[in-house]
């Protein structure tokens, strides 16, 4: 049984995992110990990616592979900047690293850029691996690249929507903020609109390049009049996402998110998801097998399955809104 995040937290102590700044040339530094070096590397230091990655840890941990004592972790993010991914996978490759970890879609990019084909890449909270170039749907075996496999989380935003609804049975228009030059955006953008469609909605979009131009953008589509915020897998919204609850709040619309640690945000109404410790745990499972021998080209990519509802109680009042019993029977957790 997975390990829960408290005692996998107490297993890892403090300073076991390395964490090296993105401004340091050269080599990483030599491993510590007897075992394999995992570099792992994350778009931004946010909850889903970060959570994600622990949840890899764990699975590791749960087989015997311990920080410090049996696998050497260099664990980086890239700070939000694409070019940096580019820069550290260059640095695992030098190290050389015996496994590399993509967490989302821009290091499973740069890893495919960068490392040689004799090198493991596992990736997980990744909505688009076919955009990166990892492989073709559904990555069964045979159809992705010999040295690359993983979990596949694209997000349940017809699902979002479905819940949208529960609250407003006559929703006509939700308002979409994405930076278009992620292809896990644009994917799921492309998704949440054929969704939208077939259930009658329109999707108002605003695009943004940052995460700094979010506020503006959740404000022009309030101006819009859109009758609720919707969220896909998006960096600049991830570390934006406080500024389209304040707008959402202010201007009395729902926002929905499919990141779970979002509802503790006054003004997120609700979120549905994957779990992303599972995320990570699943992909974790795949480097175990990677790791004693089988070839990442004899395994198939793996799609998600669970997700999670979460309502908060408190906004749900503020917006002057009822919780559907049908969203209280699903929701894991109804936060006040």
């Amino acid at each position: 049984m997975a390990l829960q995040r408290r005692e996998f937290l107490g297993l890892m102590g403090a300073g076991a995992v390395s964490t090296i700044a993105l401004a340091a040339c050269g080599r990483l530094g030599t491993p510590k110990v007897k075992g394999p070096t995992i570099g792992m590397l994350q778009m931004v230091d946010a909850p889903p990616p970060t959570l994600t990655r622990k949840g890899f840890e764990a699975a590791l941990a749960e087989a015997g592979y311990l920080p410090g004592k049996t696998v050497n972790f260099i664990q980086k993010d890239a700070a939000g900047e694409l070019p940096n991914t580019t820069l550290v996978m260059k640095q695992f490759v030098g190290e050389p690293v015996d496994m590399i970890l993509a967490v989302g879609t821009p290091p499973l990019q740069a890893a495919m850029k960068v490392a040689p084909e004799t090198t493991p890449v596992i990736f997980c909270y990744c909505s688009n691996p076919w955009g990166a170039g990892a492989g073709t749907p559904p990555g069964g075996v045979g159809e992705h690249r010999p040295n690359v496999v993983g979990t596949i989380g694209t997000n349940p935003v017809g699902r979002e929507l479905d819940l949208a609804r529960a609250f407003n049975p006559n929703l006509k228009t939700v308002g979409l903020i994405f930076n278009p030059g992620e292809p896990n955006s644009s994917y799921e953008a492309e998704i949440l609109k054929q969704e939208a469609a077939k259930r009658g909605i329109t999707v108002v979009e605003q695009s943004v390049a940052n995460s700094g131009e979010v506020l503006q953008a959740a404000q022009v589509l309030a101006q819009k009049k859109v009758e609720a915020f919707v969220k896909i897998g998006d960096y600049a919204t991830i570390q934006g996402f406080a500024s389209i609850t304040k707008v959402g709040a202010a201007n009395k619309i729902p926002v929905y998110s499919v990141d779970a640690d979002d509802i503790k945000l006054p003004g997120c109404l609700a979120t549905i998801g994957w779990a992303y410790f599972d995320d990570g745990y699943a992909a974790g499972q795949l480097a175990i097998k990677v790791l004693k021998g089988e070839s990442p080209a004899k395994l198939p990519f793996e799609p998600l399955t669970k997700t999670e509802l979460l309502v908060n109680e408190s906004t749900a009042k503020a917006l002057g809104l009822e919780i559907p019993k049908a969203v209280l029977a699903e929701a894991k957790q109804v936060v006040s």
